[in-house]
């Protein structure tokens, strides 16, 4: 096990807070006007910012811990501009990586930021800094995540954190930015899908608004659990070793001082310690259009069904598996390749829905059932399905996660001579967002606000979050699929396909998707920095020395 020092961690790296029970999230975005008023800032946050360690009432496994799990946590970042209205040393500054100094803006190309993306259509407070306008530009950004009470509320204690970062901007006279949404607010919210357990109190879902289960496969990283749930949690979301076990990903992938894949430490700016257990935030602001994915997914089903001669509801679930490679309880194509294999996996696991209801004590057998059926929806690899036949090769998780589908030995029949995942182990990302906006599976205005908070967090920006937007997201090469994007995420431009491979003993011939519509449009966003609580003190006493 790797040791890392959690004290020094923000707490954000290390959890997705949705899965520890803090369902709602609010998103605050400050521009600093003097360095000075940014170091007392920063100094008032720093007590309050939530790190990484261990809380006494958690599922992993620690029970040595004594720190009471929080009502509301807070987390913050900056972007390259922030650090420079710091006042930072410039031998600090010009070190950092070109894309973020660059910001995210500025990427539109490489991003695919294009059409109903393109800046002219986000949200005016991420619009007006990419313009340009002056005194708008995002340089602190806050994150608060809270717990819910029984009905499914946010606790009271966010509305109070909320009272105190707006009071303490205006008497530190930082600006807090407003232009979210349409109706202008001052922050993003975000909230988890609810529902209704057996004991009437509510739990998360974990359904976005295209109806999918999400957020299934979050990397593990070496040191990240202790050792015993390591073990557990690590099949499915780790690295795939030659020898086809799992083994977590180097530290250094996601937290900067740690060796990486490479064994390796990445090159930073000076100090060293100034980025040591940092990492950066890509922040983005994803709208997405249910009503016309729904539209678009009957009409393909209609003329499915009618062609192999099976029922529009069948056509229709199978029609939208096959474009995500899940089918929208969260299993595996990889697990149930057709939609009479998913009935009977879902006949032989008709307990979990029981079980998952039950927001309070589960038996021992019921949890390890729970724990076994969780497995089957993320440990599986894509060496038997080398030609795309249970899951197509372009499916939206197989773009966003590869496995061992780039070892250049996959077609050998000898296993001595299989890779893993090494090719793929660079490519990771760890997801922290949440859904925002109201839920309604019935409604199909698409002009409702609503989508994910799209929060990805990597040691390289450009080789891990920008690599899999721009090469395996918006381009089909590594895929052999030329110039098709991913058919959920992907720009769409006239003429769009997705392609769905048939078994070639099946006698079947494949299915195409044509036309695709802009499922996914972007509505704003920024790459930022995640200081450790050693650096937020050197920053908030003016303490940054590149000598």
């Amino acid at each position: 096990m790797n040791a890392m020092d959690l004290r020094d961690i923000q707490g954000n790296i290390v959890r997705a807070y949705g899965r520890y029970g803090f369902p709602h999230a609010r998103y605050f975005l400050f521009h600093i006007a003097t360095p000075s008023a940014g170091r007392r800032f920063i100094a008032d946050l720093l007590p309050k910012v939530t790190t990484s360690e261990r809380w006494r009432d958690n599922p992993d496994g620690d029970t040595v811990s004594v720190i009471d799990r929080p009502k509301v946590t807070l987390n913050v970042s900056l972007s390259w501009k922030g650090l420079q209205a710091l006042d930072l040393p410039t031998q600090t500054l010009t070190r950092f990586p070109r894309e973020f100094i660059d910001g995210m803006a500025a990427r539109a190309l490489i991003l695919s930021d294009l059409g109903p993306s393109s800046h002219s259509n986000w949200d005016k407070v991420w619009r007006d800094p990419a313009d340009g306008v002056r005194g708008t530009e995002t340089h602190v950004l806050v994150n608060l995540n809270a717990q819910m009470r029984e009905d499914g509320t946010p606790v009271p204690e966010l509305d109070e954190m909320t009272d105190w970062l707006r009071n303490l901007g205006a008497t530190r006279h930082i600006t807090l930015l407003t232009g979210h949404n349409r109706d202008g607010g001052d922050y993003q919210q975000a909230g988890a899908h609810l529902v209704e357990g057996l004991d009437g109190k509510l739990r998360v879902d974990n359904k976005e608004h295209f109806g999918f289960v999400d957020g299934i496969g979050n990397p593990v990283f070496e040191g990240q659990y202790p050792d015993k749930v390591e073990d557990q949690r690590t099949p499915g979301r780790g690295k795939i070793m030659p020898d086809q076990s799992w083994k977590p990903i180097a530290t250094g992938e996601f937290l900067l001082g740690h060796a990486d894949e490479s064994q390796e430490l990445p090159h930073v700016p000076e100090p060293p310690l100034f980025t040591r257990n940092g990492t950066f935030l890509c922040f983005r602001k994803l709208h997405e259009n249910p009503g016309m994915f729904r539209k678009y997914m009957r009409d393909q089903a209609e003329t499915y069904a009618h062609l192999f001669d099976v029922a529009e509801n069948e056509a229709d679930i199978t029609m939208r598996a096959k474009m995500v490679g899940r089918w929208p309880n969260g299993v595996p194509l990889m697990v149930a390749p057709t939609y009479a294999e998913m009935l009977k996996f879902d006949h032989d696991w008709a307990d979990i829905p029981d079980i998952r209801a039950k927001t309070g004590h589960r038996t021992p057998a019921e949890q390890t059932r729970l724990d076994a059926y969780k497995q089957l929806l993320i440990d599986f690899k894509y060496r038997d399905d080398q030609q795309g036949v249970k899951c197509p090769i372009s499916a939206h998780i197989r773009r966003g996660n590869m496995r061992d589908m780039l070892d250049p030995m996959m077609t050998s029949k000898n296993p001595k001579d299989w890779t893993g995942s090494a090719l793929t182990n660079r490519r990771r990302i760890l997801r922290r967002g949440l859904p925002y906006g109201a839920f309604d599976f019935d409604n199909d205005d698409d002009s409702t606000e609503r989508g994910v908070i799209f929060i990805a967090m990597c040691a390289d920006i450009q080789r891990q979050f920008e690599f899999v937007q721009q090469q395996w997201i918006n381009f089909g090469m590594d895929f052999n699929a030329g110039n098709d994007t991913c058919p959920l995420l992907g720009y769409h431009q006239t003429p769009s396909k997705f392609m769905v491979q048939a078994d070639p003993d099946s006698g079947q011939s494949p299915w195409m998707m044509t036309n695709l519509p802009q499922f996914v449009e972007t509505r704003g966003g920024d790459y930022f920095f995640v200081p450790s609580l050693n650096t937020l003190n050197m920053m908030a006493h003016g303490l940054v020395d590149p000598t």
